[in-house]
């Protein structure tokens, strides 16, 4: 009888530290926090255009998958990185999960995605500006200041996050006629 509750309680203990392990080293300080200024879901993506337009400020759009290991190192990497915390504060952030239900992937599905995750700079609901990464060989698409059509994928690194979006926030904030 000893030995079996000896042996219960040694199961329990590894199962408790593989969960510990798990959350710690997996879960913790992965996605993005509200605390950090982020609007969730197709709620939030409405709450940011009405913001957008009293704050005269862009909204960035990130699009992810759930079960996306390239997000979550997307998320570790850049939108949780505390040195580009300054740039990412000049938008309106919106995290919309394309899985979470059909709602969320038909608005996915507007934006004409190749890849995920997606950013989208926006000042016009109707006209989104991506900045087209290509995570998957670590790139970047840098748009020349006023031709979005025009310009070169650079390795993604701080810097070439930091100028991709500030070019797509120029070309945001420009009429779409132009």
């Amino acid at each position: 009888m000893f030995k079996k509750i000896l042996l219960s309680c040694l199961l329990i203990g590894v199962a408790v530290a593989a969960l510990a392990y798990i959350f710690i080293f997996h879960v913790q300080d992965r996605g993005v926090h509200a605390k950090d200024g982020w609007l969730f879901d197709l709620e939030g993506y409405y709450q940011a255009i009405s913001r957008s337009r009293f704050e005269n400020q862009p909204i960035l759009l990130y699009v992810r998958r759930k079960a996306c290991q390239r997000c979550l190192d997307f998320e570790k990497d850049f939108l949780n990185n505390s040195a580009l915390k300054p740039t990412l504060s000049e938008y309106i952030k919106v995290q919309i999960n394309m899985d979470t239900d059909r709602r969320h992937e038909r608005f996915a599905d507007q934006f004409g995605m190749y890849t995920y995750p997606s950013l989208f700079v926006l000042n016009d609901p109707d006209y989104a500006v991506s900045t087209f990464l290509v995570l998957a060989t670590q790139q970047i698409w840098v748009p020349m200041e006023q031709h979005l059509e025009k310009g070169n994928f650079m390795p993604l690194s701080e810097t070439s996050f930091r100028l991709a979006l500030e070019r797509a926030k120029i070309r945001a904030l420009q009429p779409p006629s132009e």
